[in-house]
Parts: C-alpha cells; sequence; structure tokens
C-alpha cells in the first residue's frame, strides 16, 4: 500500500480489509478489473442486483492507484457545468449521500471557496447564478464573509462559494464497500496482473491463470486502453499524473472549506491533518513527486495561508488520474466486445462519480432501458479498429 494520507489515517482492521486477498476462481458470472471505487462501486450495484459469482481483480492492493491518491473530493456544485448536463451531478450527489449513510468514511460537508480577482467576479457571478440553476446551492461572497468564513486565507477579494461540497476518506469508504462484498460472496482478489480480455469479453487471463466468464468490465483506470485494444477499441484515455501532499493532524477547523485557486486546492482531513496539490503533469505513467512541483504548491500554500507557511508536508505523493479527450467517463458495453463492458475515463471526478458509475453499468448489463444522460457517455462515440493479430 502506498504511504499516503489516507493510508496514514487508516485503522488496523481497515488497511489488513485492502490488503486481504481471496483464491482466485476458474470462473465467474462478471470479473470485474480493477479494485479502485469504480470496479468496487461496479461489482457492489451489480451483487445488489442479483448478480451471482462476482470477482473483482487487481494487480496491486484494493485502491492501490488513482482512487487511493486522489484528494477524495465531492464537489458536485464546483462541477456541475463540466459534467455532460447538471442532471448527472444531481444524481451523483444523491447516490453518494445514500452511501455515506451505509458506509462509513469521514464524510466532510465544508464547503468549497473559490477566490477571484476583482475582474473575474462578473464571471462567477453568473456561474453562482448556472449552478444555482442546476440545482445546487452557490454564492458569491464579499471580502469580510470571504475572511470570516476562512480566517487563514489571505484574499481582500470576493470568492464563489458551494456551502454543499466536500470529501471524504477514499480507502476508508473503500474498506467498508469491500468488507460488505466480501461478506455477500464476492472474491477480491489481489496480486493479479491481468494479461489479456479474451475478445469476446468471456475469460480473463491473469498471471496465466484462465478465468471464464460470463462478463468481463474493465475498469482500470488509465490503464484501461491497454486491455480493451486487444478487442478492437482504445478509448483516448490516457495518465495525467497529480501531485498531493498533507501534514501530521493539526488541530479541527484550521482549514474550514475546501479551498480551490487556480493550479491547486487545499482541505483538512476529518482526522485532522491539512493537505493540498492537485497538479496535472502529462509524464505518461512516470511515477514519483516532481521536486519542482512540491516546491509550487509550498509556494502558493504560503501565499494563501501565510500563518501557515511554516507547516510540514510529512507525506507526498502521486497518482495517475484517467482523463478522457473529452473530459467525459466512457461506461458501458465495448462496441465490438461482445460481453466485455468498461467503466473508466473519470479523471478528477472518479470519487464522486464512481456510485453512479457502478449502478449505470448495472442497469446496462441487466438489459434496462438507459437513462438518457447516459448516452453521452457510451463507448460508441469513440469508434472501434482491427485489434491486433
Amino acid at each position: 500500500m502506498r504511504d499516503t494520507v489516507w493510508s496514514r489515517t487508516l485503522a488496523t482492521a481497515q488497511r489488513e480489509e485492502l490488503l486481504a486477498s481471496d483464491t482466485l476462481p476458474a470462473v465467474a458470472d462478471v470479473v470485474v478489473v480493477g479494485a479502485g471505487l469504480v470496479g468496487l462501486c461496479a461489482a457492489l450495484s451489480l451483487r445488489r442486483r442479483g448478480a451471482g459469482r462476482v470477482v473483482v481483480l487487481d494487480r496491486g492492493a484494493v485502491c492501490s492507484e488513482a482512487s487511493g491518491a486522489s484528494a477524495g473530493g465531492l464537489w458536485p456544485a464546483h462541477e456541475c457545468l463540466s459534467m455532460v448536463c447538471p442532471e448527472v451531478a444531481r444524481r451523483a450527489a444523491a447516490m453518494h449521500t445514500r452511501l455515506q449513510d451505509e458506509f462509513p468514511c469521514d464524510y466532510v460537508s465544508s464547503g468549497l471557496l473559490e477566490p477571484v480577482a476583482g475582474e473575474q467576479a462578473a464571471a462567477a457571478a453568473e456561474r453562482a447564478n448556472r449552478i444555482r440553476r442546476a440545482g445546487f446551492r452557490a454564492e458569491m461572497l464579499g471580502a469580510a464573509d470571504v475572511q470570516g468564513l476562512e480566517p487563514q486565507l489571505c484574499h481582500a477579494g470576493p470568492a464563489l462559494h458551494c456551502p454543499d461540497d466536500g470529501s471524504i476518506h477514499p480507502l476508508r469508504l473503500a474498506a467498508a464497500i469491500s468488507s460488505w462484498l466480501r461478506s455477500r460472496g464476492v472474491r477480491i482478489c489481489l496480486g493479479e496482473r491481468v494479461e489479456r480480455v479474451s475478445r469476446g469479453g468471456t475469460a480473463v487471463l491473469a498471471r496465466g491463470s484462465r478465468i471464464e466468464a460470463g462478463a468481463v468490465v474493465i475498469a482500470a483506470g488509465a490503464w484501461t486502453p491497454l486491455l480493451t485494444r486487444v478487442l478492437g477499441w482504445s478509448p483516448p484515455i490516457r495518465p495525467v499524473r497529480g501531485v498531493l501532499m498533507a501534514t501530521e493532524a493539526f488541530l479541527p477547523g484550521t482549514l474550514r472549506t475546501v479551498v480551490v485557486g487556480d493550479r491547486y486546492y487545499y482541505w483538512q482531513l476529518a482526522r485532522g491533518p491539512l493537505a493540498g496539490g492537485g497538479s496535472e503533469e502529462e509524464v505518461g505513467f512516470e511515477r514519483g513527486v516532481s521536486p519542482r512541483i512540491a516546491a509550487d504548491i509550498e509556494r502558493d500554500w504560503a501565499e494563501r495561508f501565510p500563518e501557515l507557511a511554516g507547516v510540514s508536508f510529512s507525506a507526498r505523493w502521486s497518482g495517475f488520474r484517467p482523463r478522457c479527450d473529452d473530459l467525459h467517463p466512457v461506461i458501458g458495453r465495448v462496441p465490438g466486445g461482445g460481453r466485455a463492458y468498461v467503466s473508466a475515463g473519470h479523471f478528477r471526478k472518479g470519487i464522486l462519480l464512481a456510485p453512479l458509475s457502478g449502478e449505470l453499468l448495472a442497469r446496462e448489463m441487466a438489459g434496462e432501458d438507459p437513462w438518457e444522460p447516459a448516452r453521452a457517455m457510451r463507448p460508441g462515440r469513440f469508434p472501434p479498429h482491427d485489434p491486433p493479430d
């Protein structure tokens, strides 16, 4: 398990749940490739709809890649205008509310502040109006109200405020879902590198072992095109490396909101650490934390929160966000892939959209009528190609 602020704030039982591995079966009704939150939520929705033998495979631990390296952000109001349509954000937010009621995940309803320069105030006010029309609360705050809401923030101007946005602890949520799945017969098999998915989506080859499957769901994040190309379809999904950093625990309320700047964002975990970052680097699958990016985050932090300029960021990590070219996820049956399905390309909205993605996928696999807004996220918007020999 990677060293992040999330792994450092896990209970022993939760850590053990994320690292535990079940025996690999020879046959399954559905094989889900990828044990991030998108894959776990797909398995959750499938099991709740009566899918029988469900198996989740991952080459690492549960949430060992993008989900576990994320900021845990739930920003449906702030992000609703960049989605396929606002109804996607509304349904995703509603599903997360129900999920949080069932599975403990350290949800923090802190609200979100986006400071804006004076010349940007009119455009930000119009965004606030559009967010309200989309069904979310949003408002413009003056300098005095901003200072009262977030005393540590050095900003003598207005800010866009989304009071209902917040964050979760993604690994705590993953551990709770994983435990629920296992208690209902779902196998989660870790350390299993998937080498190939059969062209009909009826089998998976993992470390030389073949699993016969009724269907395969590929939820492998930025690695998804590497698995789907044998099916004759390669979605334009690529890795974008993002760096985050965190301190040891601080007094609750040191930061009262999520603060979103023009490059980075900052927040405080329910358990106390301060965290921030959110860079975007096109470096392929190159792992690590760039010293240049880390130093830039620290400079930006010191400018925004001068009284906290001397804090020590003891945890530094990076992850690969799966960015689809049109910035929308790809959810549904793989074109020409038989019984192969995909749920990937969520980029910076994977935590928010994971439960909804799982439900949309399970509906399609059950043959139910599609939800109209989901049509814009279907894989068929990207054409297939000839599969390799």
